[in-house]
């Protein structure tokens, strides 16, 4: 099929690890069908719509063309994978090819929509299409074997996907990839399915099962918008993706760890697997080795180097206090990142330098916790200071509080004081016998902890995250609009194994709720959002209810 853009062969019975099922679950009740016949990345992009229904209690089957059936099995949950034999509950074929808001739309909002109009007479609704992102596994032992394949070449091991061997539109030539290669570090690894150019390692790719075990041990892939592409973000490596005639911010996620580059067009995006403008020879396949490099190289800094990034997520803010907030961080780290969703607005006057940059969302209504998932996704550093816009630093904060970034530690948080010297925060802590956490020494003015010490949670209004941690856990859970989202974050950051530590040493000043005056009714907001931190965590705080410091053996 020629929409499977980037497909290698498939093995003997599509690989991954079938499981034969009856049509019946063991339970006497028939799962739900979900249809996405091609392409490897449509496909998999498709699969949130089944594991949304597996989190509201279905089994489910995927139908899918045989040769995607490698990536779909690694879908975990799922009852069955199978060829399109049966009428499906969710048909999401030509989803998005029909849609006529194609060209500006989400992936996951367009098969969102469709499942949930063809759901609604069954009663079932998924939500709005939040954490989104497709997740697959591979097998210890076949990571083990293609780490073992790799340990003679240096890393950091790049993977170069080059092209779509279906559409020209998403493709790069070979002489740009190969002066790529020759500017980016690392051990470059071509996937293409032709031979290779000068200053690539050819792994001479037959089978996608091998493409997938590849990937998995990949320290970055550059990209077209194909197959690979899709594969890599799910198993959580990070991606440099070119912007062609289809938009990668389109199809994945803030909640992986990618970049979409561009040429310089005013044609990009165009949905067309056909160009237009030169079908033979289309504009956008001239991209500089130059942008490609340069944005691959600031990728593996961010893995490999010590670089720190400030993210500073607004909302309506104030010029004063917002350039006060960047001019305390800004001689601290390396760049920062100011985020903000469609609507916002920058105020006059605001601070400019070069090592600010301000990005924008597409949406509007965002919330902070998928604003900050997109402030972190546009920045560089392996290290993140998440802080609030009225959060004041100072001068030594930053590098007091990466003095406790040590082995095992996810997350350093530091103390904070209000504007009349009272303490805002100095910790947080759980009483045994309550569900809830409180800042120590709140509203005091000598704090009882003099040293760093490990929390069970912390505040997320001033924060010192590992990027690769951050990505670990998906980011910001995207349900929160705001509160209760650093709590869950704490959580989620601790239940993958990693440390919180509270540091007295890194200090700042907040000036707290500065966002919040501005929304309205936030009584609501917080009861919504308490409820909800409720339904997700209420086991592990049932759990430990009489332990202030919780475990998740439950």
């Amino acid at each position: 099929m020629k929409d499977l853009c980037y497909m290698l062969k498939p093995s003997q019975g599509g690989g991954g690890n079938k499981h034969a099922r009856n049509a019946i679950n063991g339970n006497g009740a028939v799962p739900l069908i979900v249809r996405r016949t091609a392409a490897l990345g449509d496909s998999l992009s498709a699969s949130v719509v089944a594991s949304r229904l597996m989190q509201l209690g279905f089994e489910v089957v995927m139908q899918t063309h045989s040769a995607c059936h490698c990536v779909i099995r690694k879908v975990e949950g799922l009852y069955d994978v199978t060829e399109p034999k049966w009428n499906p509950h969710v048909n999401l074929d030509n989803t998005y090819e029909r849609h006529p808001r194609k060209k500006w739309m989400h992936f996951h909002e367009m098969f969102y929509e469709a499942a949930n109009l063809q759901l609604e007479a069954r009663g079932i609704h998924l939500g709005e299409p939040r954490n989104c992102k497709p997740h697959i596994s591979v097998r210890p032992v076949d990571k083990q074997s293609v780490f073992s394949q790799f340990s003679q070449y240096d890393r950091p091991w790049v993977m170069v996907c080059p092209r779509s061997d279906a559409y020209n539109v998403r493709q790069v030539p070979d002489g740009i990839w190969e002066a790529t290669a020759a500017m980016t570090s690392g051990t470059k690894f071509w996937l293409g399915r032709h031979p290779a150019p000068k200053n690539f390692i050819d792994l001479k790719c037959q089978h996608f099962d091998n493409v997938i075990n590849y990937l998995s041990c990949a320290d970055l892939l550059i990209t077209v918008d194909t197959g690979p592409m899709h594969v890599a973000a799910a198993l959580g490596v990070p991606v440099v993706a070119i912007c062609q005639s289809s938009s990668p911010e389109l199809h994945l996620n803030d909640q992986n760890d990618y970049v979409s580059i561009s040429p310089p067009l005013d044609c990009l995006g165009c949905m067309e697997n056909r160009c237009p403008k030169n079908p033979h020879l289309p504009p956008c396949q001239t991209v500089a080795p130059e942008l490609i490099s340069s944005w691959a190289n600031a990728r593996l800094d961010s893995i490999f180097g010590d670089k720190v990034s400030a993210i500073v997520p607004i909302y309506k803010p104030e010029s004063k206090t917002l350039n006060r907030c960047l001019e305390c961080v800004l001689p601290q780290v390396n760049e920062v990142i100011v985020c903000c969703q469609a609507d916002s607005v920058i105020p006059n006057g605001v601070v400019r330098h070069n090592k600010i940059r301000f990005v924008h969302h597409r949406l509007p209504k965002l919330g902070y916790g998928r604003n900050t998932n997109h402030g972190v996704r546009n920045s560089n550093g392996r290290y993140l200071m998440l802080l609030n816009d009225d959060v004041f630093l100072e001068p030594d904060a930053v590098s007091k509080c990466m003095a406790e970034m040590k082995s095992g530690v996810g997350m350093v948080s530091h103390f904070l004081k209000y504007p009349d010297g009272t303490i805002y925060h100095a910790g947080k802590r759980r009483t045994p016998g309550l569900r809830g956490w409180g800042h120590i020494d709140h509203k005091k003015y000598i704090p009882e902890i003099t040293e760093p010490q490990e929390h069970e949670n912390t505040c997320g209004a001033s924060v010192l995250v590992r990027r690769d941690v951050f990505y670990k856990i998906d980011g910001f859970d995207e349900d929160f609009f705001l509160y209760a989202e650093d709590d869950s974050f704490c959580l989620a950051l601790r239940r993958a194994g990693y440390k919180i530590i509270y540091t007295p040493h890194a200090k700042g000043t907040h000036m707290e709720h500065q966002s919040t005056q501005k929304l309205g009714d936030v009584m609501s907001t917080v009861r919504a959002s308490n409820s909800l931190f409720g339904q997700k965590w209420g086991r592990y705080l049932d759990h430990n209810i009489n332990n202030d410091f919780g475990s998740f053996d439950y």
